[in-house]
């Protein structure tokens, strides 16, 4: 499944042969990031049926292109406005690059106490950011603006098969989930 050509074929092409060779999470994400700013410093290689929100869902999350041993997918995320996720984790590295809009990135880790905020950054067309467990992968999403958001991302595996876990955010207590996709 790869419903872009052009520009989003030579992410691809670059992206693939580091993500078969890297094994180390962090030398992967460092690897990608270049690769996935260039593709998202540019708004006109995503198709619109990619583009579109979902009404009655804080986002659409649709799978872009995974390969047949679902090695890694690349998936395209479309926030309404004033709407995000939970806080959440992956369980798998993961490069996010801002497409369109402006989201707010929430990072997380776990103490004795529960959930503890360790940052907030505010993502912009061409901003790059990455997650990896255990230590860079909870997160939370927010889309605090009026008109709706997109983001890339790629992730190690099948992101939408990936079992998950969100995390309260009173207790740091987990719940286990699995995203799915939207494609029509």
């Amino acid at each position: 499944m790869t419903p872009m050509g052009g520009k989003f074929q030579v992410f691809l092409e670059s992206v693939e042969p580091l993500i078969r060779q890297l094994r180390e999470p962090a030398e992967v994400v460092r690897a990608i990031e270049p690769h996935l700013h260039q593709l998202v410093s540019e708004d006109d290689w995503l198709e619109d049926s990619y583009r579109q929100a979902i009404p009655s869902k804080a986002y659409a999350q649709y799978l872009l292109h995974r390969p047949k041993d679902h090695a890694f997918s690349v998936v395209s995320f479309v926030w309404n406005p004033g709407q995000g996720s939970p806080i959440h984790d992956h369980c798998t590295w993961g490069v996010i690059g801002q497409l369109e809009g402006e989201e707010e990135e929430g990072r997380f880790r776990l103490t004795e106490q529960g959930l503890e905020r360790t940052s907030i950054v505010v993502s912009r067309p061409g901003n790059i950011s990455h997650v990896y467990p255990p230590h860079r992968d909870i997160h939370q999403i927010l889309n605090r603006t009026a008109t709706r958001t997109i983001s890339i991302h790629i992730y190690g595996g099948d992101i939408g098969s990936q079992r998950r876990h969100v995390y309260d955010p009173l207790n740091g207590k987990t719940s286990p989930f699995v995203s799915g996709y939207d494609n029509p």
